[in-house]
């Protein structure tokens, strides 16, 4: 429910949609065959760390937030604490500064 939440939030801001998914693999094949312009990213997909996908986005140079529950605490990956960060949870408009900041400057 809160993917499909993000889902229209993102189509209501003009975005295409590839996702979303709900594991590792899914995730992978999506960024190898889509070449998004941008990714929200949840630091945990399933119980597992998404430090490979960000491990993956960070060397082809696709921007990424990271979505996390984890607040102010440190993530997995130098890339992952690097990334931009919208913290769970997070109002609509917070949702888009966000964005804006990490794609569109």
């Amino acid at each position: 429910m809160v993917a499909e939440h993000i889902t229209m939030m993102l189509e209501d801001l003009g975005c295409s949609v590839a996702g979303p998914v709900a594991t590792i693999e899914e995730a992978l094949v999506i960024v190898e065959t889509e070449a998004p312009d941008g990714v929200l990213l949840d630091a945990n997909l399933n119980g597992e760390s998404s430090a490979p996908i960000a491990s993956f986005l960070h060397a082809r140079a696709i921007p990424f937030v990271v979505v996390t529950g984890y607040g102010g605490l440190g993530l997995p990956t130098e890339a992952m604490n690097a990334a931009p960060r919208l913290a769970k949870p997070f109002s609509s408009v917070d949702f888009e500064k966000v964005l804006i900041a990490a794609f569109l400057t």
